[in-house]
Formats: C-alpha cells, sequence, structure tokens
C-alpha cells in the first residue's frame, strides 16, 4: 500500500473508525471467537485498534504493521495502557507477507481485520497465518467483498450518529478527512486490489489447509463486507 495515503489517513481513521456502528458490531464478533484464546497475532494492526481491545480482554497481543504513521499510533496506545496490559501487548513493524521472526509460530489466533483487500498476493498472508497457528486454532478475516461503497456504509452511520445525538463537529471533521483520504484509496489502481465472497475464502481456505468454517457471513458493514473465522 502506498505510505503517503496511509499516513495522512491514519490520524482520522484512527478518530472516526472505533466510533462506527458496523465497527464495533465487528468487534464484538472478534472478542467473541477470541475468548478463552490467550495468545493473539493481530497481522497488519493499523493503528492498534483491534489490538487494545484485545488487550482489554486479558489476551497476549502481538500486532504489526507496515505503515510507520500507523503504527506510532498503536504505539501510542500501547505506551498509555496499565503496565501489567503492555506487559501482554507487542507492537512492531512487520508485512503480512512474511511474519516477523519475533512473532509466536504457536499462537491460539491470528487476525486479519480489513487487511486482505491491500494485499495483492493475499494466499501468501493466509499461508503465514496458518504456519503461525497452534493447532486448532483460528484464523479470523475480514474485509469487503468488492469494492466497498464508502458512501453506503458513511450514510448509514451518519444516521445512526444523529440519531444517538453524537455526530459531533470532531467526528463531522474526522469523517470528512476520511472520506477524502478514502476516495484517493478507492481510485488508485494499486490500492484495495483483493477481494473475497464468503464461500470463495472459506474454498480457499481450505486448500490451504484450514480445517472447519467456525462462522462464515456476510454481513459486516451494511453488507459490504465478510467475515470469516476458520480452525487451523
Amino acid at each position: 500500500m502506498q505510505d503517503n495515503i496511509w499516513s495522512d489517513f491514519a490520524k482520522s481513521y484512527d478518530q472516526m473508525i472505533p466510533e462506527l456502528n458496523c465497527y464495533q458490531r465487528m468487534l464484538r464478533k472478534i472478542l467473541r471467537d477470541t475468548e478463552g484464546r490467550r495468545t493473539v497475532i493481530d497481522a497488519g494492526c493499523g493503528t492498534g485498534l483491534v489490538s487494545r481491545a484485545l488487550i482489554d480482554h486479558g489476551h497476549e497481543v502481538i500486532g504489526f504493521d507496515n505503515n510507520a504513521a500507523m503504527l506510532r499510533l498503536a504505539r501510542d496506545k500501547r505506551a498509555a495502557a496499565p503496565g501489567e496490559a503492555r506487559d501482554r501487548w507487542t507492537v512492531m513493524a512487520g508485512r503480512v507477507e512474511r511474519f516477523p521472526s519475533r512473532v509466536a509460530s504457536d499462537a491460539d489466533a491470528v487476525v486479519l481485520i480489513n487487511v486482505l483487500f491491500y494485499v495483492r498476493d493475499a494466499e501468501t498472508a493466509l499461508r503465514e497465518a496458518f504456519s503461525h497457528l497452534k493447532p486448532g486454532g483460528v484464523m479470523i478475516a475480514t474485509g469487503p467483498k468488492r469494492r466497498p461503497d464508502l458512501q453506503k456504509v458513511l450514510r448509514h452511520s451518519i444516521a445512526e450518529w444523529q440519531a444517538e445525538g453524537r455526530y459531533t463537529e470532531a467526528l463531522q471533521a474526522a469523517v470528512a478527512h476520511h472520506t477524502t483520504c478514502a476516495r484517493r484509496l478507492t481510485t488508485d489502481p494499486n490500492e484495495m486490489v483483493t477481494f473475497f465472497q464468503v464461500d470463495e475464502l472459506v474454498e480457499t481456505l481450505r486448500r490451504l489447509g484450514y480445517s472447519r468454517p467456525l462462522v462464515e457471513d456476510g454481513d459486516d458493514y451494511y453488507g459490504e463486507n465478510y467475515y470469516v473465522c476458520m480452525q487451523r
């Protein structure tokens, strides 16, 4: 992915994404499906939003990303966490196509949250996830089923925020900046290159050695995204 777009994107991404009700619904699924799984790899962790939620739920988390601006925000979150939580949270630079050498090879779960569509060779990332899971561990992947309709997501989200009385000036500013960056992403032919339908991803994972799907749905982000939890 182009560093300049994501460096510009990082702050508004971090401000707006946690406010999305659709994001919160997806996050609840991730927390549900990692329940009782101690060590979680957050591959392509971005600004550490999912990592922080996992830490808050008692997991040990290893997060990595290839964008310096987003990674700085993840490191800031870790630095602000209580000491015991910091001890369970590792943040480092790395790529999902080849996990950093320090990443555990026997994790209980690997999450690839809205990551695969930026990866030209998604199967390489899915193989890496497989190789870092212990038997019985799970891989959770989410992402768009097609080039995403960002206006649809924003339209629904803004209506929800307005109804809830929380579409503040700060949130409006974050949405405006996010929309500008997202427009650059969606029109750049080098970005958003890999999409999966739910059944297509499940079959790909079977072919790569994963055993069985625990969850497979296409409901997230108002029907735009897939959510697949597959066991090794």
